[in-house]
């Protein structure tokens, strides 16, 4: 009985120090593959990211696969966080829709690409259709591999919630200017107005990625497809290279930050 344990711990302890391996490999092929380098945690990304409605959907999670790095853009230098979250729900065994018209939901892993820009934004949420539309219950070979979403069905337990909609986003929708397949939740219609009548216009028309979700809030600018997770380095580094180019789209349609307060004049 003894050695039964302790051949299983042995086993388990060879199972985590594997998978810390596999995930350190992985870190490091993504890393380089998007030209950016590993990283050990999130603790450098704005506290803002913490009021988007990814963290509503997600209650947090556990993040894997890190990678940073300052890049030089055309609109200035830019701050490149990408990771993907393992979210909290799905560890809970549940997943959340966001609650505005129509809603959407996000995938139990999601890959994020963050940008800290010398911006400042109001709140702006931007989607293109996509899988996180239907607000599809996970399938059935999901809920069989997890463990807590098993034990959540046998005692009957609700698979599904509303999360919290972050307080500067409304429920409607603004899609006018907008092109096809995309829509918006903000309170700051005229910004959004101008940034699309800037090139920010032409800029989403140009991302044909399904699924994708756009956020500005602060300095942060966060893009990430709603649900599914991006498989591979060389997909973890085309979605960073997608959300660049998106990025960059942002900045030349808004006024730059300065010292003295706003720059009137666009990059």
């Amino acid at each position: 009985m003894v050695w039964e344990l302790i051949g299983g711990m042995a086993a388990g302890a060879a199972y985590l120090a594997g998978r810390r391996l596999f995930r350190n490999s992985q870190g490091d092929a993504a890393a380089r593959a998007a030209g950016l380098q590993s990283a050990s945690d999130l603790t450098h990304v704005p506290e803002a990211m913490q009021r988007t409605a990814l963290w509503a959907l997600s209650e947090g999670g556990f993040e894997r696969r890190i990678v940073y790095g300052k890049l030089a853009r055309a609109g200035g230098d830019v701050d490149v966080t990408a990771f993907d979250l393992e979210t909290l729900r799905d560890r809970r065994g549940e997943w959340a829709y966001l609650p505005v018209e129509p809603p959407f939901r996000i995938g139990g892993l999601v890959s994020v690409v963050v940008c800290e820009v010398d911006r400042s934004f109001p709140h702006v949420l931007l989607k293109r259709a996509g899988r996180g539309d239907e607000v599809a219950d996970d399938s059935h070979v999901e809920r069989v591999a997890n463990v807590a979403k098993q034990v959540r069905d046998r005692l009957g337990v609700k698979r599904s919630y509303e999360s919290e909609l972050p307080a500067a986003l409304p429920h409607v929708a603004h899609v006018a200017g907008l092109p096809d397949h995309w829509r918006a939740y903000t309170q700051a219609h005229e910004l959004l107005d101008a940034m699309l009548g800037a090139g920010l216009q032409a800029v989403l028309a140009a991302a044909t990625r399904r699924d994708l979700v756009i956020e500005l809030l602060e300095r942060v600018i966060l893009v990430y497809p709603a649900a599914r997770d991006v498989a591979g380095a060389d997909a973890f580094a085309d979605l960073t290279s997608d959300a660049l180019a998106l990025v960059d789209g942002v900045l030349a349609a808004s006024p730059r930050v300065t010292p003295r307060g706003i720059d009137p004049q666009r990059t």
